[in-house]
């Protein structure tokens, strides 16, 4: 009797998320480059210098790299038009992040499992929390 070998094919996951703001439809890279990886990690950073500059460049400049050519141009059209502002970009790109599995926008989970009376501390997995380096910061 031979031995069954499963392989796993992490090509075949290459379908690119895709949102709508309004009539406009908006698609993603199948996924990000990795030096886009560093941007991410320090996107803190990028609400504060948004905040400080007013500039929406490193904002936009981010878009470029998440979207295909087509959506990037169009988001820019979208924000110069004032179609799409900073609140809605705020509810965005948590979402984007998700969908790539580098964030999840809920908050940690409790110590302790629904209905547990052992009196333990809980599970320790942050499950669908966001990592502290991709936390967005500000109130919701």
């Amino acid at each position: 009797m031979a031995d069954i070998v499963q392989i796993m094919d992490f090509a075949a996951d290459d379908t690119a998320p895709e949102f709508m703001v309004g009539p406009h439809y908006f698609k993603c890279a199948p996924d990000i480059p990795l030096s886009l990886a560093q941007q991410i990690a320090q996107f803190k950073q990028f609400k504060e210098t948004l905040e400080e500059s007013g500039s929406m460049e490193p904002l936009l400049a981010l878009f470029d790299q998440l979207l295909d050519e087509e959506s990037a141009a169009l988001f820019r059209d979208c924000v110069a038009k004032r179609i799409i502002g900073i609140k809605r970009i705020m509810r965005i790109i948590p979402w984007i992040l998700e969908e790539y599995g580098l964030g999840h926008p809920t908050q940690p989970s409790s110590p302790s499992s629904p209905g547990s009376n052992d009196g333990g501390t809980g599970p320790t997995s942050q499950g669908g929390a966001f990592p502290a380096a991709l936390a967005l910061g500000g109130s919701r």
